[in-house]
């Protein structure tokens, strides 16, 4: 009789345990800033592009596909491709067209490309599913991260904090895609 208390006793509390463990993970805040749902309509036109990458609103009828680019993208792509749980990762490292890279150190160049590489290393790690890697020169920040209704603005690079954004955001847009 006693073993049989001892195992109930056991079960009792690892379960008690398991359930603690679950309610602190699911009540953890997810990583970035929340941001006001403006909504999902399709449109033919937006008006141009803010410093910051709008997290919903009003977008175009086609998305942007997973990659890594090197040229700036038109938002109302990228709001779609957050629609359906891509996370956007922009930078801005102030070396975009070859104009300006004539004018930069090569100290800054240097930077950029270390920068670009950096996070095309993420895209590699994280299975280039639904991550999009692009250039944002109006940008305040040197790398901001983009989800549905989440924003998250980084001054360096940090891989733990991207990778940590990347798995609370990725395929949580409200149009749950198979891409």
């Amino acid at each position: 009789m006693s073993k049989k208390i001892l195992i109930l006793g056991i079960t009792v509390l690892l379960l008690g345990g398991l359930i603690f463990w679950f309610f602190q993970e699911s009540s953890k805040p997810l990583p970035g800033i929340k941001q006001a749902d403006m909504g999902r309509k399709h449109v033919t036109s937006l008006a141009s592009s803010s410093a910051d990458l709008a997290t919903s609103g009003d977008h175009y009828g086609e998305w942007t596909r997973a990659g890594v680019y090197e040229i700036p993208l038109d938002d109302g792509n990228l709001i779609h491709s957050m629609e359906h749980g891509y996370v956007i990762i922009s930078y801005q490292c102030g070396v975009q067209s070859e104009e300006s890279r004539e004018a930069t150190e090569s100290a800054e160049i240097a930077q950029c490309d270390e920068l670009k590489n950096q996070l095309a290393k993420i895209y590699e790690k994280k299975g280039k599913r639904k991550l999009i890697i692009v250039p944002r020169p109006q940008m305040n920040t040197k790398i901001t991260l983009y989800a549905w209704n989440y924003l998250f603005k980084l001054d360096q690079f940090d891989e733990e904090k991207i990778a940590q954004f990347i798995d609370a955001h990725r395929d949580q847009g409200p149009e749950r895609t198979n891409e």
